[in-house]
C-alpha cells in the first residue's frame, strides 16, 4: 500500500508539471493574440490628421457668425423693432388712432383735386403769376403727395391731429398725450449771454488756420455749422437744473432736471435707433456708438459668412444662386423706385 502511494507522487508531480506546462503556454499564447490583435487594430485606425487650413477656417467663419449674433442680439432686436416703429406709428403706440366714418368727410373730400389736376392748377398759377414763361407739365410727370393732409387742435391739453388720405378719401382722428416728461423754464429771462473767453472766436481762429494750411482762399470768415452745445448740471436755489449753452449764439436754456430724459418711452428708443456719430466725450452715447459700428460690421460679416456657409452645401447652391439673383433683381428695383422718389420729391 505503501509502495503504490509512492509510486503515484511522482506521477502526480509529472502530471502537474504538465498541466502547468500547458498552462503557461496558453497565456503565452493569449498574451502573443492579444498583442498581435492590438497591432492590427492600430494598422486598421490611421493616425488623426489635423485639420485644413481652409476646415479651420470655415469653423472660425461658423463660430464668428454664431456668437456675433448672440452678443448683439440685443442691437438686433432694437433694430428691428424700432424700424417697425418708424414705418408705423400704430406699432406700440402712444397715439390713439380712430378711424372717421367715410360718410362724415365725403362732401367734403370728394371735391378735393387729384395729385393730376393739382400739378396742373400749380402750373398755370405760376404761370400767371411769373408771366409769359414756357411752363407745361412733363409727359410723365408723377405728380404724388408725399403724406396725408393733416390739422391739429388742442382739447382737454391733449393734440388731436386730423390726418386725412388724399388718395382714399379717409380719415383719421389721432390723439396724442400729454408729455411725459416737461421740463420747466427756470430764468426764462435770460436767453443770451456772452463768455469773456469767446470760446467761438477761438474756435473760429483755428478753423482759418485749417483753412489756410489747406492752401483754400477766402475773403470771408468761415460761419458756424451746427449747433454744437454745452450741457451741464448746476444747483438753482439747492434744486438740481439742467444748463444748455450754445456757442452758435450764445443762446442758454435752464431747465428743472429730474433724472429723467426729456421723452417718453418710445420716443427714446427711437432716439437709439437715429442716433449717430461720436461725441468729444466718453460717455454712454461715444459707447452706444461704438456698438452701431460693431453692429455695421456684425451684419456685412453675417452675410459674408452665410455665403460661405451656403456654398459649403452643394445640394443648395442651385436654388441659393436662384433666391440670390432674386435678391439681386428686387432690391434693384426698389433702389430705383426709392431713387426716383427722392429725385421727385427732393424730400
Amino acid at each position: 500500500m505503501r509502495s503504490n502511494v509512492s509510486e503515484l507522487k511522482p506521477a502526480m508531480a509529472t502530471t502537474t508539471k504538465a498541466s502547468e506546462q500547458v498552462e503557461s503556454e496558453s497565456a503565452s499564447s493569449k498574451s502573443a493574440e492579444g498583442e498581435r490583435s492590438q497591432d492590427s487594430a492600430n494598422a486598421a485606425s490611421p493616425k488623426r490628421r489635423p485639420r485644413r487650413l481652409s476646415s479651420r477656417l470655415m469653423m472660425l467663419a461658423r463660430r464668428t457668425h454664431l456668437y456675433a449674433g448672440l452678443f448683439l442680439l440685443p442691437w438686433v432686436f432694437l433694430y428691428g423693432i424700432t424700424g417697425a416703429m418708424f414705418n408705423h406709428q400704430g406699432l406700440f403706440p402712444r397715439i390713439d388712432f380712430r378711424p372717421v366714418p367715410a360718410d362724415v368727410i365725403r362732401s367734403e373730400m370728394d371735391r378735393f383735386p387729384t395729385p393730376e389736376s393739382m400739378a396742373a392748377e400749380v402750373v398755370e398759377s405760376i404761370k400767371s403769376a411769373k408771366g409769359d414763361i414756357a411752363l407745361s407739365l412733363a409727359e410723365s410727370h408723377q405728380a404724388e403727395f408725399t403724406n396725408d393732409v393733416m390739422f391739429e387742435i388742442n382739447v382737454d391739453g391733449k393734440k388731436r391731429v386730423v390726418h386725412l388720405d388724399p388718395i382714399a378719401k379717409t380719415a383719421q382722428l389721432a390723439t396724442h398725450p400729454p408729455e411725459d416728461f416737461k421740463p420747466e423754464h427756470r430764468l426764462s429771462d435770460v436767453k443770451n449771454i456772452r463768455l469773456e473767453s469767446k470760446p467761438l472766436d477761438i474756435a473760429r481762429s483755428a478753423a482759418k488756420q485749417a483753412i489756410d494750411h489747406a492752401g483754400l482762399k477766402s475773403n470771408a470768415d468761415p460761419r458756424p455749422f451746427g449747433w454744437t452745445k454745452l450741457n451741464f448740471l448746476a444747483m438753482l436755489n439747492d434744486e438740481p437744473v439742467r444748463i444748455t449753452y450754445v456757442l452758435k449764439d450764445g443762446h442758454v436754456d435752464v431747465m428743472t432736471f429730474d433724472g429723467q430724459p426729456d421723452m417718453p418711452a418710445r420716443g427714446f428708443f427711437l432716439r437709439l435707433h437715429t442716433t449717430h456719430g461720436q461725441p468729444p466725450h466718453w460717455n454712454g452715447r461715444m459707447i452706444w456708438s461704438l456698438f452701431v459700428d460693431a453692429m455695421a460690421i456684425a451684419m456685412v460679416t453675417w452675410g459674408a459668412t452665410g455665403l460661405l456657409m451656403w456654398w459649403q452645401i452643394k445640394r443648395t447652391r442651385l436654388i441659393g444662386g436662384i433666391v440670390m439673383l432674386a435678391s439681386v433683381l428686387v432690391a434693384a428695383a426698389v433702389y430705383f423706385a426709392v431713387f426716383g422718389f427722392y429725385a421727385r420729391t427732393m424730400l
